[in-house]
């Protein structure tokens, strides 16, 4: 056999057997992290206003020709679900699933001030909320056939709605204050399934489809999932940080690891996580 060949196929092999002593590392320590969780509390500063917008100007007719008071007067009057959000209820549903997640997974979490309980903690944060905001607007889907020389479209516009929030997250008494901004958004949109179907007696091509409509209650699903989610994600920011910390020397990280509460099982991930803005 040609040796370049042979050097070609053990080569995936013994990158596996480079990388598996490293993944194992970085999820036992993921589990020495867990065991560890109760230390973590968390001051927490809930939200005080839910800013909302909707994006669906090409609905109202000669809208980019409007002042932009008018233009903001038309789009939430014009929207289908955001003006009629409680933001109170919206507010609550999140701020208790988030609390509820973190403190099933371990972590400690106060809500307001509570700098004399803080003093005391080994590992102590305080988080604020400082936005969380809904977005509504249109996401345009496609769907293409190819037929013969000839490939057929159709497209679609699904309501969708986005729930993002942006976090500042300090140490609680650090000697030298950094404030890192975290970000995550999460959307809800309108159910859709269809195809194309070929009528062999006709030789034509038709399309069928069904949208499962986005509702109102799916709005506040939504603030409970991204509650959820949220907490989920400050446990990964904060496992991966004792991950690199308490890795062994010249071991690097093989990616972000991400624990999933409901499986108990931990998965490296590019996407299930914190977007860090900044550290100041």
């Amino acid at each position: 056999m040609n040796k370049r060949l042979i050097h070609i196929l053990m080569l995936p092999g013994l990158m596996f057997l480079l990388a598996f002593p490293s993944c194992t590392i970085e999820k036992k320590l993921g589990k020495e992290f867990l065991a560890q969780a109760p230390q973590f509390s968390i001051e927490l500063f809930p939200p005080q206003y839910l800013f909302k917008f909707n994006h669906k100007g090409e609905m109202i007719p000669g809208f980019d020709s409007l002042p932009a008071t008018v233009q903001d007067s038309l789009l939430y009057e014009n929207s289908r679900f955001i003006k009629f959000v409680d933001d109170s209820t919206f507010l609550e549903k999140y701020v208790n699933s988030f609390i509820d997640e973190l403190r099933s997974i371990g972590f400690r979490v106060f809500v307001g001030n509570v700098d004399s309980i803080m003093q005391t903690e080994p590992q102590a944060y305080v988080l604020n909320m400082s936005q969380v905001q809904l977005d509504e607007y249109f996401d345009p889907y496609e769907d293409s056939q190819q037929m013969g020389d000839t490939i057929y479209y159709k497209t679609f516009d699904l309501n969708a709605v986005d729930a993002s929030t942006w976090f500042d997250l300090n140490k609680f008494n650090a000697v030298k204050p950094v404030k890192t901004v975290l970000y995550s958004s999460f959307t809800a949109s309108d159910g859709f399934s269809g195809n194309f179907t070929l009528n062999n007696f006709t030789n034509s091509l038709r399309y069928h489809y069904k949208i499962d409509s986005l509702r109102l209650n799916d709005v506040y699903e939504l603030s409970s999932y991204t509650g959820r989610r949220d907490a989920s994600y400050f446990f990964d920011y904060f496992m991966n940080q004792y991950i690199a910390y308490h890795m062994p020397e010249g071991l690097e990280s093989l990616g972000y690891l991400h624990y999933s509460p409901s499986t108990k099982k931990f998965e490296f991930t590019d996407e299930e996580k914190f977007e860090v803005l900044n550290n100041k």
